[in-house]
């Protein structure tokens, strides 16, 4: 079980302003990592003072109001609070994605090849944020990773473990967003993307990865209905999306 450092105990500065406009029942939770390089910190006793700097560098370098993150999790398995439930981010780099989705970061980074370790108090910690913001922040069940939504590599090698469910609060695969796909109009949100990836990465096809349900998903989609017995409408609903994440 992961343990929580609310904000007076990791000794965050307090927020120039807090925006409660966000829909988080519209999208969900996006998970990220930090860098292009390794940052994890070896010994746990420097992990506040790791997000005491990326407060400072969000507020004083960015001019935003606080640490963009919902919240923060360390491989030591320990979960710091950051804007918390109800309070709009600056994490994901889109208008959209700040609005209707909270962000949890994992404190790694690392490149192809060159990534921090992915611990077992990592994932319990990225668990424990995802389930505070569901449980207490009315966010949705979709969990994306914030190349979902920008270009960007984040969240390196934690994507797999997104797309795999091991972030999942409840255990098994991805779940279900509650937003069925369908075409036309083309369904745009963060979680085509995520379903447009593994649909290439398991499933062999060539999706452009966008985040827009237009007719090469819809074709991909019935293809692989019939491939599952499933019926073919085009349409990714609850059965096609277990299809595609079993």
């Amino acid at each position: 079980m992961a343990t929580f450092v609310t904000r007076a105990q990791w000794g965050a500065r307090a927020p120039l302003s807090v925006s409660g406009n966000i829909t988080p029942a519209q999208g969900g939770v996006v998970v990220h990592h930090i860098d292009a390089v390794k940052v994890a910190r070896a010994n746990h006793g420097d992990c506040a003072a790791q997000v005491r700097g990326i407060q400072n560098y969000h507020m004083d370098s960015n001019g935003w109001s606080d640490v963009a993150y919902s919240h923060l999790a360390c491989v030591h398995g320990y979960v710091f609070q950051g804007r918390g439930e109800y309070v709009r981010t600056a994490a994901q780099g889109t208008t959209q994605g700040n609005d209707d989705w909270y962000a949890v970061c994992a404190l790694t980074g690392g490149t192809s090849g060159d990534y921090d370790a992915i611990t077992t108090g990592l994932i319990d910690a990225v668990r424990y944020g995802i389930s505070r913001l569901r449980a207490s922040g009315g966010a949705a069940q979709a969990i994306t990773g914030h190349r979902d939504h920008h270009a960007t590599g984040c969240p390196g090698n934690l994507y797999a473990q997104v797309l795999n469910g091991a972030v999942n609060p409840g255990g098994g695969p991805l779940p279900y967003p509650g937003v069925t796909f369908r075409q036309p109009p083309a369904t745009v949100h963060a979680s085509v993307a995520t379903w447009q990836y593994r649909m290439n990465s398991a499933h062999g096809y060539s999706l452009t990865v966008d985040g827009q349900y237009g007719p090469g998903s819809d074709a991909a989609c019935r293809s692989l209905q019939s491939n599952r017995g499933l019926s073919v409408d085009g349409a990714v609903g609850p059965a096609t999306w277990g299809a595609t994440f079993a």
